[in-house]
């Protein structure tokens, strides 16, 4: 008889998802240490298990280390949004290229039915948000993979992976809903059905920037976060982004 290859999560895999999802939907506030003890007992891991997955996260940038201290969930700063932005507008740009010309017709079928995908009725506001986040997600995913460049696809799983913390808080405060959504991928689809580059990537640049002003503007007005963002400085143009003047060195202590 065929073994089962079917595998249950190890300890630390447990650890690392628990605490990674308890972060990016903001169940861990900006600012606030990891206490081990309460994160052990919380998820039932061990204290081996737990390092493990706080250094993994570290280096995903979802943590940081701080020496004698532990970890702690570092604040989002307009630099790191700024960043985030800037890299997902040039992948984008180049997959959308790469995807007018490469998709085929039934992935672009695949890709219209993820853009019409819609919640559940009657389901609760969190359930509506982790919807919200999870398709646009799986659209922009499926969008890389018919650009065929694993490169460019792995990149944007990072990529949205760190915007995914971000997107829990901007939606949280925020009326989009997911039949805007559904408009704003239904016009990618529309512009891949044209088989015209320029139109597919200016679909997708238009997602990313709107998307881009929405967080901005939450950040400009909210009083909630530690989260102190300016529109100058973040432009849609690839070929405009602003110069970088070199930070001085040195942390800011906690």
């Amino acid at each position: 008889m065929p073994k089962n290859i079917t595998e249950k999560p190890t300890q630390t895999e447990k650890a690392y998802g628990a605490i990674k999802k308890a972060i990016l939907q903001g169940e861990i506030q900006e600012g606030a240490f990891l206490s081990e003890a309460e994160m052990m007992a919380k998820y039932r891991i061990g204290r081996t298990p737990f390092r493990e997955a706080c250094n993994r996260l570290h280096h995903e940038g979802l943590l940081q280390a701080v020496p004698h201290h532990g970890y702690l969930v570092p604040e989002i700063s307009f630099q790191s949004v700024r960043d985030l932005f800037e890299v997902r507008l040039i992948l984008e740009a180049a997959i959308a290229e790469l995807a007018a010309a490469r998709a085929t017709d039934q992935e672009i079928g695949e890709l219209r039915s993820l853009a019409n995908e819609a919640p559940a009725k009657g389901g609760m506001e969190d359930e509506s948000v982790r919807f919200i986040i999870g398709a646009n997600i799986r659209f922009h995913l499926q969008l890389a993979k018919t650009a065929r460049n694993r490169n460019l696809a792995d990149l944007l799983t990072r990529n949205l992976e760190t915007g995914e913390r971000l997107m829990y808080i901007e939606l949280r405060s925020s009326r989009f809903r997911d039949r805007e959504l559904q408009a704003v991928h239904g016009r990618i689809v529309d512009a891949l059905e044209t088989r015209n580059p320029q139109a597919v990537r200016q679909a997708v640049l238009d997602d990313i920037i709107q998307a881009q002003q929405v967080i901005f503007a939450f950040g400009k007005t909210s009083m909630h976060h530690n989260f102190s963002i300016q529109q100058e400085g973040v432009t849609p143009s690839v070929s405009s982004l602003p110069d970088r003047k070199p930070e001085r060195p040195g942390r800011r202590k906690a």
